[in-house]
C-alpha cells in the first residue's frame, strides 16, 4: 500500500473505493515498478518504453564506449538506483540530485552512483556543490559517449549551479509563489537565470549522445517547461523572463538574466522522452473506478485555478454512479487585491497545501448545502506524496463536515489563513503516503453513488 493511513481513512463503503482508486494511481507511476516496466537492457540492447502507446527506443549500448546516468529532480535518486542495476556492467557513472537520498548498495549499482540529497522549494549551497558535480562530468564527456539523465518535476529548485543563481532564484522563487504566477512563468524566469537549465546540460554534454528520460509534473506535459528544461531547446527568451517579473511587480535589473544555448547543434544528438506524466495515473484510477461500477471520466489533464474552487465544476456536473478523475496544478492566492487574514499588518498564513486547499473548499461548501442528500467524496493529492506539508492531501466528505462541527471547527477560518494541514489533522481526514512515486504534480477524484 502506498496510502500509510488507508485503513483509518476507511468510514464508509464509498471512502474505500475512492480510496482504492487513489491507490492504484500511486501504483501506476510507483518509481522502481514504471522503471522496471519499461526500461531493459539484454544482450547490450537498451529498449525504453515511451509514455503510453508512443513507441519503443532502441539504443546499442556496445555503440558506446561510455555510460553515464545524470538524475536530477523528485523521485531521480530512486530512478537512476533502477536503472543502474538494469544496465549493470554497462554503467560507467552515475549521479544524481534528489530531496531524499535513498541508501545505496553493490547490487544496485552503488559502487557506480552518487547520491546528493538538496534542498527544496528553496536551493542550498549543497544544491550547488551537487550541479557542480554532474556538470564536471557532463563536461567531460566526448562522442563516443552515451548520457542516460532522469528529469523529474522539482529540478528547477534542486539545480543550482552558482553562488548568484542561488541568490537570485530564492528571490523570484519567494515572490512570484507569493503573488500566483504559474509554474510556466516561474520556470522561464529560472532557466534564465541559469546555465544549466533551458537546454544548458544538452549543452555541456555536448558532444555526447543524450537520451533524456522526462517524467512531466506540469500541465500540457511541454517538456521544456519539466525542471526547466536542462536537455530540451528552450523557446523563450531572456526577454520573455524580463516581462514576466515587470508583470509581477518585479525589477528585472535586480536578478541576473541570462540567454539560454540557441544553437541547434547542441540538440542534434539529443532525445527527450515523455517517460512517466499523469495520464498513466488517470487511467489506471480509471480502470479502477469502472471495476466498481461508476461511469468514469477524465475532467482534465491540465487543470489549473484557483485550489479552493478547483473541484466546483466537476461537484456541479457529477451524477450517481459516476466518478470523474482529473490532473494538474493548481494554485494557492495568499492574499488577492488586498484582501486577507491581517495580523501586525501582515497576512497570517497557515501551514497547508494546494491539494489540502481544494479539498477544503469543497467541504466548505458542503456544509453551505443539503448535508443530508450529499452521497460523494473528494479525494485530491500530491503525486509524490508531499503537499507542502507531511500530508500528501486530503479526503473530504459529510463526515469531515460533521467531525468538523463536532469540534466547533471554523472552516472559512481555516481557509482564510490556508490552515489547512491544522483543520484535516483535527477531523482525522489527512491522506498520507509513502513517497516512492514520480512526481507528476496533483490527482484529483470525485466519486458519487
Amino acid at each position: 500500500m502506498h496510502i500509510t493511513n488507508f485503513k483509518k481513512l476507511i468510514k464508509t463503503d464509498l471512502r474505500e473505493k475512492a480510496l482504492l482508486i487513489a491507490e492504484a494511481g500511486y501504483d501506476a507511476i510507483d518509481i522502481k515498478k514504471s522503471v522496471k516496466r519499461r526500461i531493459s537492457v539484454k544482450n547490450g540492447i537498451l529498449e525504453v518504453k515511451m509514455h503510453t502507446e508512443a513507441g519503443t527506443v532502441i539504443v546499442d549500448l556496445k555503440d558506446y564506449k561510455r555510460v553515464f546516468v545524470v538524475g536530477v529532480g523528485k523521485g531521480s535518486a530512486l530512478a537512476s538506483m533502477t536503472l543502474a542495476k538494469t544496465l549493470g556492467k554497462y554503467l560507467t557513472k552515475g549521479i544524481a540530485l534528489d530531496v531524499s537520498q535513498p541508501k545505496l548498495n553493490p547490487p544496485a549499482g552503488g559502487q557506480k552512483l552518487k547520491i546528493f540529497k538538496g534542498d527544496h522549494p528553496l536551493p542550498s549551497k549543497q544544491n550547488i556543490k551537487a550541479t557542480q558535480e554532474i556538470i564536471e562530468i557532463a563536461g567531460k564527456l566526448n562522442e563516443h559517449d552515451l548520457l542516460i539523465s532522469f528529469i523529474c518535476g522539482g529540478g528547477s529548485a534542486l539545480a543550482c549551479s552558482k553562488e548568484c543563481e542561488l541568490t537570485d532564484s530564492v528571490l523570484v522563487i519567494k515572490e512570484l509563489t507569493k503573488k500566483g504566477a504559474n509554474i510556466s512563468e516561474l520556470n522561464t524566469v529560472r532557466k534564465h537565470l541559469s546555465d544549466f537549465k533551458g537546454g544548458g546540460l544538452a549543452k555541456i554534454a555536448y558532444p555526447a549522445t543524450v537520451v533524456s528520460l522526462i517524467v512531466s509534473d506540469v500541465c500540457g506535459n511541454d517538456l521544456s517547461t519539466v525542471s526547466s528544461g536542462p536537455t530540451v531547446f528552450d523557446k523563450t527568451s531572456k526577454k520573455d523572463a524580463e516581462n514576466i517579473l515587470k508583470k509581477y511587480s518585479l525589477k528585472p535589473l535586480s536578478v541576473s538574466l541570462v540567454e539560454t544555448p540557441k544553437d541547434q547543434k547542441y540538440f542534434k544528438k539529443v532525445q527527450n522522452i515523455l517517460f512517466v506524466c499523469n495520464q498513466d495515473a488517470a487511467l489506471v484510477m480509471i480502470e479502477k473506478s469502472r471495476e466498481f461500477g461508476f461511469n468514469s471520466r477524465i475532467q482534465s489533464l491540465a487543470l489549473e485555478g484557483e485550489a479552493k474552487c478547483i473541484f466546483s465544476p466537476m461537484i456541479n456536473k457529477i451524477k450517481n454512479k459516476e466518478a470523474i478523475i482529473a490532473a494538474g496544478e493548481t494554485t494557492i492566492t495568499f492574499v488577492k487585491n488586498g484582501i486577507g487574514i491581517m495580523e501586525n499588518g501582515k497576512a497570517k498564513i497557515g501551514k497547508g497545501g494546494r491539494n489540502q486547499e481544494a479539498v477544503l473548499g469543497v467541504v466548505n461548501n458542503l456544509r453551505r448545502s443539503a448535508p443530508n442528500s450529499a452521497s460523494f467524496c473528494v479525494i485530491s493529492f500530491a503525486s509524490d506524496a508531499y503537499d507542502h506539508t507531511e500530508s500528501a492531501g486530503a479526503i473530504g466528505d459529510i463526515l469531515t463536515v460533521q467531525e468538523a462541527n463536532k469540534l466547533n471547527l471554523d472552516i472559512d477560518e481555516y481557509l482564510k489563513t490556508h490552515s489547512t494541514f491544522e483543520f484535516f489533522e483535527k477531523t482525522g481526514d489527512a491522506l498520507y503516503a509513502q513517497k516512492t512515486c514520480f512526481n507528476v504534480a496533483d490527482l484529483m477524484l470525485v466519486i458519487k453513488d
